[in-house]
């Protein structure tokens, strides 16, 4: 039964990653933050790595189930990058440097060590693969299907401080430590291109199938143009050359690491500032390429400081926050946040995976995972089912391999009893034993031979019959809660863990006091809270088992960041009002919620010689505007509790689109 198991499940796993014909490192490669995975895969479903079993488990696509279990026993508790392509799936311990391949129809294990100057990173696109020894600069080509070394090793003699394929299949580096970004294709660097000065904090990403440069001291993204792409293996790359680069405002800015993913579909790079709470979407193609900037503030989901490289997929950006174990959503089109993705109920290793729109949330460190379809809905996994229950054992570990359940089969009988010997009776007729010795001759003394001692066989001793019994129900596992704020409110939503079934929910907040919600969940309650309070929520599950266990707390603000500002109102100071210095006014936004100040930044100084300067106000007023000399461009930004809102931007193109009223009164 297990080998036709067996069988049946590596049929029905070959066909399901049949079509898979791309691939971009898993976890967070090169660029991005520890804890945080980005990839691309063309196939139905997802491979997920689990640290404590030292499992990658394949997820079928369409069910939304494990079906297959690979043991790699050697790297349990290890943290593994996994790429995965229409070849193999590549998975790399990041303690040893030992890479193994795993055949997607066969299951069949290959495994090779590199890396011996340091850390090692993979990165593939269909046939090809390279290994980078990121201390040492080193790069080898490798044949994905037997981890084979191709050609000459390259060596660069610096650091790797990001790499990735682009869609002509040359490789990119980028290296911090001369400022530039290395084309690498047939075994040789082909062209190099300046990005950055050198020693500034330089990573990459690939962005449409384009090399993108990210640089954090500028701050600027910076694309690679595309004049090169497409040549001919032994052609130089000459028309390579760096594009207009891409500024990005504060909080950007020296001093702080920009985190991006390895690899984006589209031209929208999200980018998270690391130590603050603010992603920025870097549109590339917009403006006829000068491209624009969107912030997204997190301040109001309470995030911890483990946030990981952000994700965008079918309209919502997805950033891992590693510190608390969730996901948090932000739909661009509603703007607003869904409600985070939870996982772990406490910090945890997250990996983010997207495939033709559908994100897959992994927590490396547990059992749980969620698919996101394009339309949002979100399909819960549980990696250590029973179901996945095929393993392929790494036998070259040293350490015994954990217990792998099977799939239930047939209980197995016991073999009938063995029969009893019978001496023939008086009415069989003895059937002589062709092999037995001949029959002793008569003895002449006329003594009898002893008579022949009777066989006595022992009966099989069976076991004792199982004894039936009927256990009461367990209580349901603690629950998960999340919170997402809203104006004077925030939406609680309460979502069954493990164990029995749930009847109800209990759920006990700061601001609101006690309610009880129907089961089994999801269920979703509002509660009022003025200003922006922090509301702190937990919840218990009841089921016919009793009642679960205070789940973890979660809290968020009761207000959201607020809106733009209103009623701008110029007013002239001096004669002839708008030829001297100018006061800008306005009223607070609409959507208030909470204490609201304002972020003024003023550029563009008349003179020519005055650095731009930025500070905060709550008196709703900006004095010196167009004044000779003085600034001609100023930013309003509000900000609350729950961070910024949108700016509004007055300079000497749009001013005179604002009422305008004039103090000055003749004699």
């Amino acid at each position: 039964m297990r080998s036709l198991r067996r069988g049946r499940s590596l049929r029905a796993l070959s066909a399901a990653v049949a079509a898979s014909v791309v691939a971009v490192t898993l976890l967070g490669f090169l660029g991005a933050s520890p804890g945080t995975a980005v990839v691309q895969l063309t196939d139905g479903g997802s491979w997920l790595w689990s640290t404590a079993k030292g499992w990658v488990t394949h997820i079928n696509g369409p069910a939304g189930a494990p079906d297959f279990n690979v043991e790699l026993a050697a790297s349990r508790g290890h943290r593994v990058e996994l790429t995965q392509d229409g070849v193999s799936v590549l998975v790399t311990d990041l303690e040893t440097g030992v890479v193994n391949r795993i055949d997607p129809a066969t299951m069949e294990l290959v495994s090779r060590s590199f890396g011996q100057s340091g850390p090692v990173r993979v990165v593939a696109l269909g046939e090809l693969a390279y290994v980078i020894e990121t201390a040492t600069g080193t790069v080898t080509r490798i044949d994905p299907r037997t981890l084979d070394i191709i050609g000459e090793q390259v060596l660069l003699g610096t650091p790797v401080t990001g790499a990735g394929l682009d869609a002509d299949g040359v490789l990119w580096v980028a290296l911090a430590s001369r400022g530039d970004l290395v084309a690498i294709r047939d075994g040789r660097v082909t062209t190099t291109v300046s990005v950055a000065a050198p020693g500034a904090g330089l990573t990459m990403t690939v962005a449409a199938g384009r090399p993108v440069a990210v640089d954090a001291d500028r701050p600027a993204l910076v694309p690679v143009a595309s004049q090169g792409l497409g040549r001919t293996s032994g052609q130089a790359d000459e028309g390579l050359a760096a594009e207009r680069p891409v500024a990005l405002p504060p909080p950007a800015g020296p001093g702080r690491l920009l985190v991006v993913a390895p690899a984006v579909e589209g031209r929208v790079v999200p980018v998270l500032v690391a130590g603050t709470s603010t992603v920025l979407l870097i549109d590339l193609a917009a403006d006829d390429g000068r491209g624009s900037v969107r912030p997204i503030e997190l301040a109001g989901q309470r995030p911890s400081t483990e946030l990981g490289a952000p994700l965008i997929a079918a309209g919502r950006v997805y950033v891992p926050d590693n510190g608390s174990g969730q996901v948090l959503v932000y739909d661009q089109v509603a703007g607003r946040f869904d409600e985070p993705i939870h996982l772990s109920g406490g910090p945890g290793m997250l990996t983010l995976s997207v495939r033709n729109g559908t994100v897959w949330v992994n927590d490396a460190d547990g059992t749980n995972a969620v698919a996101v379809d394009p339309d949002g809905q979100r399909r819960r996994v549980d990696k250590y089912a029973p179901e996945a229950m095929v393993p392929v054992v790494d036998a070259s570990a040293k350490a015994p391999p954990p217990p792998v359940t099977v799939p239930s089969a047939t209980q197995r009988q016991l073999p009938p009893p063995e029969r009893r010997s019978q001496p023939p009776g008086p009415d069989s007729p003895a059937v002589p034993d062709q092999q037995a010795a001949p029959r002793p001759v008569p003895d002449p003394t006329g003594t009898q031979p002893p008579r022949p001692q009777r066989p006595v066989t022992t009966p099989p001793v069976l076991p004792p019959p199982a004894r039936t019994t009927t256990s009461l129900p367990a209580p349901p596992g603690a629950p998960s809660v999340s919170l997402v704020s809203g104006s004077g409110a925030v939406v609680v939503t309460v979502m069954a863990g493990a164990g029995d079934s749930v009847t109800q929910f209990t759920v006990t907040t700061s601001a609101g006091g006690t309610s009880v919600l129907p089961g089994p969940g999801p269920a979703t309650t509002t509660v009022e809270a003025a200003g922006c309070q922090q509301v702190v929520a937990t919840a218990t599950a009841t089921g016919p088992g009793g009642t679960s266990v205070v789940s973890a707390s979660s809290q968020a603000l009761s207000c959201v960041p607020p809106g733009p500002i209103q009623d701008v109102l110029l007013t002239g100071i001096g004669p002839g009002g708008s030829n001297h210095s100018v006061n800008i006014s306005w009223e607070p936004p609409a959507d208030a919620g909470g204490t609201v100040e304002y972020v003024v930044t003023e550029s563009n100084s008349s003179a020519g010689n005055s650095a731009p300067r930025t500070y905060t106000t709550t008196t709703r007023v900006v004095t010196g505007f167009m004044a000779q000399p003085g600034y001609r461009t100023v930013v309003i930004t509000p900000r609350n509790e729950a961070g910024l809102g949108p700016s509004t931007t007055i300079d000497e193109n749009n001013f005179t689109s604002y009422p305008y009223r004039s103090s000055y009164v003749p004699p």
